[in-house]
């Protein structure tokens, strides 16, 4: 450790002068209190050593794959967020799904019960509600200063088209609606939605598949580029520039 410090003063001096030779960096050496009473022997290794290590740091520069290796993570940290969120909606999109089927199931098991109301309903889709839970919980405040306008209220505030048709179906059962009237198209729209959900799920399994065989076959292809064709490319130009050569050189000749 000590030697190295000491090392480190001398670099410091001599750093990015390319033209210093050993006699320099030996008549600095002489200076430090460390090799105050060190013999020649001493001074000749440690200028030796100090001058390799100067020899190294000063032909480091700044290669063309550093740079772009420092281009390719300022791209990803820039965007990284931008793509977390992309993420977050896609997550919370599906969550959406899954929690309007969730209502819709609600929905028909307690629409074929006798004196089922709205009121009833709405409490029943606050206790089994997450992303949604803070309107449906304002709307059931709300609804006993009028129903028709807390279902409104709470229509502006939803942007989700399927959960907006629950909230018209629930606002035309408010008008002295049957709710079985009401929701007579419910069984219809969940099976949809079924069939749509289990499409996504079968296209998102095949991309997934698809990016697991690109990357179980990726060190293979790279072996075989790698250690293969890019040598063999590289000798066929050598071989090729070699024999331009000499054929400009016998005809010079």
């Amino acid at each position: 450790m000590e030697v190295t410090e000491n090392d480190n003063i001398i670099l410091n001096q001599f750093r990015g002068k390319t033209n210093t030779t050993v006699d320099q960096i030996r008549r600095a050496v002489e200076k430090l209190d460390y090799y105050e009473d060190a013999d020649d022997d001493e001074l000749d290794t440690a200028a030796q050593r100090i001058y390799d290590k100067l020899q190294i740091v000063n032909s480091e520069y700044l290669q063309w794959f550093e740079l772009l290796l420092a281009c390719v993570f300022a791209v990803i940290g820039y965007m990284a967020p931008i793509w977390l969120l992309y993420f977050q909606v896609k997550m919370r999109q599906l969550e959406m799904e899954d929690e309007v089927m969730q209502y819709q199931t609600i929905i028909m098991m307690l629409m074929r019960i006798e004196r089922v109301n709205v009121e009833m309903i709405l409490e029943w889709l606050e206790r089994y509600s997450n992303i949604f839970k803070p309107q449906i919980t304002k709307c059931v405040n709300n609804y006993e200063s009028g129903a028709w306008e807390a279902l409104e209220a709470m229509k502006e505030d939803v942007s989700y088209t399927p959960l907006i048709r629950i909230i018209e179906s629930l606002q035309a059962a408010v008008e002295k609606i049957p709710i079985k009237d009401a929701f007579d198209e419910l069984d219809s729209e969940r099976d949809y939605y079924q069939e749509r959900r289990k499409e996504s799920n079968e296209r998102l399994i095949k991309r997934q598949g698809m990016i697991g065989k690109v990357i179980g076959f990726a060190p293979m292809v790279t072996l075989f580029v790698g250690y293969l064709i890019i040598p063999l490319v590289f000798i066929g130009l050598t071989s090729m520039s070699s024999s331009f050569t000499q054929m400009t050189s016998t005809t010079t000749m």
